[in-house]
């Protein structure tokens, strides 16, 4: 900065005052903070007498001013105390009830423990007398489904054997030949040749004693049998699919298909299933010539009943052959005997009765033991839970039979009986046969005589003057 006065530059160091403008700002700093003193002084003495004036006026109010100040304090000071006293007792009472709850639990903890030492053990020992007691119980049930075993095959020996069963054997061919109540029971292949009368009073007898026996077993055959009751007079027996629907059939009569259509119509839309008879009026080759249907039939419903002796015997582990075999199932006096005699040798001992896959302390045997035949006969039945048919072991056992259907035993016997029946040299002839070879005798002088269908008539030629009109020869 220059000087306004010499206009020379400003030196420091070698011209430092050289003219006023120098000296002005060298002294222009101090200049400033004694301006910036005597302010701040004037400041506070205004500050000062005001101060004073305000204290002079308000002394005596002040005094009792800051005497309330000091008792509200107090009064608050009070309030806290009492709140922070209120608050350390309910911390007190909290740390008391804390205290109690710990040792009302660590009561309860010596008690579960002293409750606990142990339990594992008795649980142990109650499950197993649980067990031994539950296996004591199925054997006690397993005894007594074998005693009731006993009194059933007892039961089913003596209605047999009251009934009159016997068996005769035949010195010239070896044979046995059955009789139920002093009636044979015939041969399904030889019915032909037997009477009516037999016929029915032998399946009569027959399904006596196998109501009678299946009563006893509590076993329910799988081709249903209705006994003679009222409005009932003989026995009939129903189809498998057509057995037990708890359906009031009427009784079959031999009046045709016409009877059949008038009860389907009285029944209305519930069709019920037409019984099999298990009797014949007349002789079986006659009926089979006059009446087709009730013949087909009849030799179903002996098929069917015939069945039902095999299921019985095969359901009681009786014996009966070949089940595949035509002939051993259809043999019901054979298989009437085998099931008399298997209830017969039936072990009747109700003590220390030993079950098959029991021991007497009630332990279950895990090994097999493979039973001897007929030596389980009464156990298998409808009316028991034990050995009950329904169940799964009584379904794989029924399914173990291998049983033909009945429909194919009464095609086979159907077959044997058209094959034996025997064919007669002569047939009786009514009038109006004779009446045509009447009119055709004039032609017999000159040799062959032809007759209606235009076949030759060798016989007539022949005739002998002894015969007067009701036999005939006939071709072979």
């Amino acid at each position: 900065m220059d000087c306004c006065i010499c206009h020379r530059f400003h030196d420091a160091q070698k011209l430092p005052f050289l003219c006023a403008v120098d000296a002005r700002n060298h002294i222009y700093q101090g200049r400033l903070k004694n301006l910036q003193l005597v302010l701040e002084n004037e400041t506070l003495r205004g500050q000062i007498d005001e101060a004073y004036v305000d204290s002079s006026a308000t002394s005596l109010g002040g005094s009792e001013k800051s005497l309330a100040q000091r008792f509200i304090l107090e009064d608050h000071t009070d309030q806290i105390l009492a709140a922070a006293e209120k608050l350390r007792e309910e911390i007190q009472a909290a740390r008391e009830e804390i205290r109690c709850r710990k040792e009302a639990l660590a009561r309860r903890r010596s008690d579960f423990a002293l409750a606990s030492d142990g339990l594992v053990q008795r649980r142990v020992k109650q499950q197993q007398e649980l067990d031994k007691s539950a296996q004591v119980l199925r054997f006690r049930w397993a005894q007594k489904a074998e005693i009731t075993a006993n009194t059933r095959a007892f039961l089913c020996s003596e209605a047999v054997r009251l009934y009159g069963l016997r068996r005769t054997k035949k010195a010239a061919s070896g044979s046995y030949d059955y009789h139920l109540g002093r009636v044979p029971i015939f041969d399904l292949a030889a019915m032909d040749s037997i009477s009516p009368e037999v016929i029915s009073t032998s399946l009569a007898h027959v399904a006596h004693i196998l109501i009678l026996v299946c009563h006893y077993l509590s076993v329910r055959l799988p081709a249903e049998v209705t006994l003679p009751h009222r409005d009932y007079p003989r026995p009939t027996i129903f189809n498998l699919n057509g057995s037990h629907q708890n359906l009031q059939a009427p009784f079959p009569s031999s009046s045709g298909p016409s009877t059949s259509a008038h009860n389907a119509g009285r029944t209305g839309s519930q069709r019920i299933p037409r019984p099999r008879p298990l009797f014949i009026e007349k002789p079986l080759t006659q009926l089979a010539k006059e009446d087709p249907a009730t013949y087909s039939y009849f030799v179903e419903g002996v098929t069917l009943l015939a069945y039902d002796i095999a299921w019985l015997c095969c359901s009681q582990g009786v014996p009966i052959g070949d089940t595949s075999s035509f002939e051993d199932i259809c043999n019901m006096g054979r298989n009437l005997y085998s099931f008399f005699m298997s209830a017969q040798a039936h072990d009747l001992h109700t003590f220390q009765v030993e079950i098959p896959g029991w021991a007497p302390n009630g332990e279950e045997r895990r090994e097999l033991r493979e039973e001897t035949q007929g030596n389980w006969l009464g156990r298998y039945s409808h009316g028991g839970a034990f050995y009950f048919l329904g169940s799964t072991e009584g379904t794989d056992l029924i399914r173990s039979f291998k049983l033909p259907g009945p429909i194919k035993l009464a095609d086979k016997l159907k077959k044997k009986l058209i094959g034996d029946a025997p064919g007669p040299d002569w047939e009786l002839l009514d009038d109006d046969a004779w009446k045509v070879e009447d009119t055709s005798m004039p032609n017999a002088v000159g040799g062959e005589d032809v007759g209606v269908d235009g076949q030759a008539k060798e016989a007539k030629s022949t005739t002998r003057s002894g015969t007067n009109g009701w036999t005939k020869l006939k071709h072979r």
